[in-house]
Parts: structure tokens; sequence; C-alpha cells
């Protein structure tokens, strides 16, 4: 923590410098160091609710290749957490007689790198360190809440110029603000995808840099596919989202720097613009109800109750269930995106 305000104290510096900071640049760095998955951690995946979740995207992605009459491909996951669906995926497909297939992990983080490689060690994948190590046809790329862990910038217009934020530490009040300065470059490439109309964006560089190294593995193959999972909405207009999380609560992005898990929602129109600027592409965006009910997890509640003989156990599987789908819980916040090559 001291580390990560020491370096604020020396000059101020862009917002997603900041969220990069506290995430990952050192190891007092959040995704460094701590237990922040689960029950006990700061916020609960999809992963970690239910089995379920990584089963039915097990049998989306094995479904997806039987279509094509293909019984050997690759799956890439990147940004695997502790490994937990990687997990479920890989035990799911393994079922599957005459599959044939290999499974990649892409993680940033070191810390999250040692507890996959731990917890998986008795499974058969491969961690590669760059979209660029992969040379796999008929490859499935799979991400769950991977987009909000991105550093993000804020954008501001006022009057006829825009503004970005920065953060920097208030000697006087003693801890870490933030303000607005001119921005820049006024030449990014984030205004070409927005509307004219924004006063205010929320967004990522680094994921437009990413989903443009998405398309060229996905131009690579015209088999490959991109499904990701993450909270978010769909509008042009553009929403301060970003919030910190520590024990399952919402506080300050700036309380306990490294600390606190810095996070925000998804506009997935600018996504989907993203892959619309090139060409060649379906792009699907839906509820993570909506996917999850289509590709089978009712028809698997009802195969697995029938199977469990404890009624403790039971309730447990239809209230995990229920909390994936259902619009009020994670089935409307979420949303899935699935991309494939249009030829």
């Amino acid at each position: 923590m001291l580390k990560i305000i020491n370096n604020i104290k020396k000059k101020k510096i862009p917002l997603d410098d900041y969220i990069n900071t506290c995430l990952y640049k050192y190891k007092s760095s959040y995704y460094e160091k701590k237990k922040i998955f689960g029950p006990r951690g700061d916020f609960i995946t999809s992963p970690y609710i239910s089995s379920i979740f990584g089963e039915i995207i097990a049998i989306y992605i094995t479904n997806y290749f039987l279509e094509k009459k293909l019984y050997s491909f690759s799956i890439l996951e990147i940004g695997a957490g502790e490994g937990v669906m990687a997990r479920d995926i890989i035990n799911t497909i393994n079922k599957f007689k005459n599959i044939n297939f290999s499974y990649f992990i892409l993680e940033k983080s070191e810390n999250l790198k040692k507890k996959q490689k731990k917890n998986l060690n008795k499974l058969k994948v491969n961690w590669i360190k760059s979209l660029d190590d992969l040379k796999c046809k008929n490859l499935f790329i799979v991400s769950n809440e991977l987009l909000d862990a991105f550093p993000i910038k804020h954008l501001k217009k006022i009057k006829n110029d825009w503004y970005e934020k920065y953060v920097c530490y208030d000697n006087k009040k003693n801890k870490i603000i933030s303000e607005y300065a001119k921005l820049k470059n006024k030449n990014q490439k984030i205004f070409k995808l927005v509307n004219k109309n924004n006063d205010f964006i929320e967004f990522s560089p680094l994921v437009i840099k990413f989903l443009n190294q998405i398309i060229k593995v996905l131009k690579k193959n015209k088999n490959n596919c991109f499904l990701t999972f993450d909270y978010g909405y769909q509008d042009n207009k553009f929403k301060n989202t970003l919030q910190g999380l520590k024990d399952h609560k919402k506080v300050s992005i700036f309380e306990d720097p490294g600390n606190v898990d810095i996070t925000y929602l998804i506009n997935f129109n600018l996504i989907k613009k993203i892959f619309n600027n090139k060409s060649n592409f379906n792009n699907i965006i839906m509820s993570q109800s909506e996917f999850l009910t289509r590709a089978g997890i009712i028809e698997r509640l009802r195969q697995a109750t029938n199977i469990l003989t404890s009624e403790k156990d039971k309730l447990k599987l239809e209230m995990s269930v229920d909390r994936l789908i259902h619009p009020k819980k994670m089935g409307n916040l979420f949303k899935c995106l699935i991309v494939t090559n249009a030829n």
C-alpha cells in the first residue's frame, strides 16, 4: 500500500495508470497477493457459484465443433482466475468419447498463475505468455470477467474541450484525489468508435488493443471463436460505473489501494463496434441467463437433481442455478458475447 501511495505522491498519473498500479504492478498490488475469489474473497464469480457453469460452457464448446464435424480442437482461456472454470471445462469434455482437445491458459498475474498450476496439476494444461505463442486452428477462446479487469480511462467534455481524469495526492488533506486535465492526445482511436453526442467516455485503451489481437487470431481460421462473459450494459451513451470492491461491498477506488478490487461495467455496444469495425464477423450479445438457458442449464439441473440423494444438495444446486440465471440476480446483469467468422 505504501509503495502505491508513494508512487502517486511523486506526480499525478492517468486514471488507468493508477488502476494498473493498484491491481498489477507490484507484489503488493491486488491481484498479486491475496485470496480474492469466492465467499472468503472480495467478490464471487460464476464458476465459484456452481461447477454447472463450467459444464455448460464445455458442452457449448464441444457442440460448436461437433456441428462442424470437428473432433479435434483447442481451447484458450484468458484470465483463468484460480483455475476453477478450467477444471470444470476439462473434466466435462473428458467425458466425451472420441474428442481430442488441448487446453491453454494465458494469465497476466504471476500470483494467479501459481494457483492455477497448483489447482490444475493433475490435468493437461499449457500456459502461454502471449496470443502470438498460439498458432492453433479450430481454436475456441473463452473468458469470464476478463474485460472489466483492464484499467480504464475517464474522458470528459467540458465546453468544447476534452479532459482526462488523473489521480494525485492531496498533501493538505492527506489523501488520494482525482482531477481532470486537458487531454494531451486528441487523436485517440476511441473518438472514431463512439457517438459524437457523448460528453463522457469510460473505456480501456488496453481492451481495444486486446480485442484487435483477438480479431487477428479469429481471422487465422474460419472455425475460431471467441466467447466472453462480463457484467455490463448496452448503450450509445457511457455511464460512470467505476467502483471498488472489498469484502463483497462497494467502496471508493482510493480506499486502501492494493487491497481493493477496481472494476467497472462493460459497455457492450463499444465492444461490438470494435468487432464491427473489422468486417466479416458475426457477433451476438445476449444475457448470461439467455446463453445458459439456450445451452441447456435447466436440462442439466434436472439430470443432476435426479442423481442427487440429499435434499440439501438438491436445494443448494437449485439456488446456485437460480443465482446464475435469474434476471434480478446475475442473469441480466451479466452479458455474453460470442464472435465468429462470418465466412
